[in-house]
């Protein structure tokens, strides 16, 4: 019996995205194609691999054994891709990096074309989302606040991340009620426990929303007043920071990166990027330097510097 690896990328696609729909999308066939390899793999192993149900596709015992085979197969051929690659052509594959919506916007703006620029071999995903870990993981970096690291995560302080408090400009801000970032799977992060700290009795919490940009958007159409990263509403003619000394907070962004990938090229790279620059793309827009300087300073360092960064 011959094993196509064709047919072993989509085992993995559909074991890392839980369905069938959205495993043909990151592989980029259609979904009957995926769903014909699937199922010519089953009846070549003689055993079924997945169990479908209402919440999606989950591996049966017989499918999670070949699964991890599959994920070293992947590993090895990365390895043999990096080693194969001449030196000057850098890190090689897809990388893909997890976060909050509005964090992933951040870098998609002000990181990842340089990075992209710089790392031509390489291929990026983001995926916006909940915190999870899987024994079963991609390359990937993960960007999340107040999160603790899962099934022994290699994790680091990449930024601090200053927040304060706007209102649409030019309004009173005292008779705004509250709108707030508000996560349904952790109900008591940052935000949460700012908003209960802040609010008073009398005022409104007008609107709850998941993600950064939800709560600017609401801000700026004078819903109400909201906690919001000070990279996203100083920027932001709409919007005014309300000038109170209760009124500002820091979250700590870290990052995770499981630790059977943590020592491929390319996250090691990512990971030494990100580390260089976390800081100028989270923190204060009018604390930073000017771009001459920060070039400067990086190009200062020695390779060597840099590695250990």
């Amino acid at each position: 019996m011959n094993l196509n690896w064709d047919d072993l990328r989509i085992l993995l696609a559909i074991v890392r995205s839980g369905s069938l729909t959205r495993a043909s999308v990151m592989l980029g066939i259609d979904q009957s194609t995926a769903g014909r390899r699937l199922s010519a793999l089953e009846a070549a192993l003689g055993t079924t691999l997945f169990l479908r149900s209402k919440t999606g596709i989950i591996p049966t015992e017989i499918g999670e054994k070949l699964i991890v085979h599959a994920v070293e197969i992947e590993r090895r051929a990365d390895t043999i891709a990096e080693v194969a690659a001449a030196p000057e052509e850098g890190p090689v594959g897809q990388l893909q990096i997890m976060g909050d919506h509005w964090v992933l916007e951040h870098l998609a703006n002000r990181f990842l074309p340089s990075f992209a620029k710089a790392h031509p071999q390489m291929s990026l995903r983001l995926a916006s989302g909940q915190p999870t870990a899987s024994l079963w993981t991609a390359a990937t970096i993960s960007l999340w606040f107040e999160d603790p690291p899962q099934m022994g995560e290699f994790a680091i302080k990449l930024a601090e991340v200053p927040f304060a408090v706007y209102g649409p400009r030019g309004a009173n801000h005292d008779d705004l009620p509250w709108v707030s970032m508000m996560d349904e799977s952790a109900t008591r992060r940052a935000p949460a426990k700012f908003l209960e700290k802040m609010r008073k009795p009398e005022e409104a919490l007008q609107l709850t929303a998941n993600d950064a940009r939800l709560v600017r958007s609401a801000v700026a159409g004078g819903l109400g007043k909201g906690l919001l990263p000070v990279c996203v509403g100083d920027v932001d003619p709409a919007l005014q920071r309300i000038a109170h000394p209760d009124y500002e907070i820091t979250r700590v962004l870290h990052l995770h990166a499981h630790p059977d990938t943590v020592q491929t090229l390319r996250v090691q790279t990512a990971i030494r990027w990100l580390r260089e620059r976390a800081q100028d793309i989270f923190g204060d827009p009018a604390q930073e330097e000017p771009q001459t300087s920060k070039v400067a300073r990086f190009k200062g360092r020695t390779d060597k510097q840099r590695a250990c960064a």
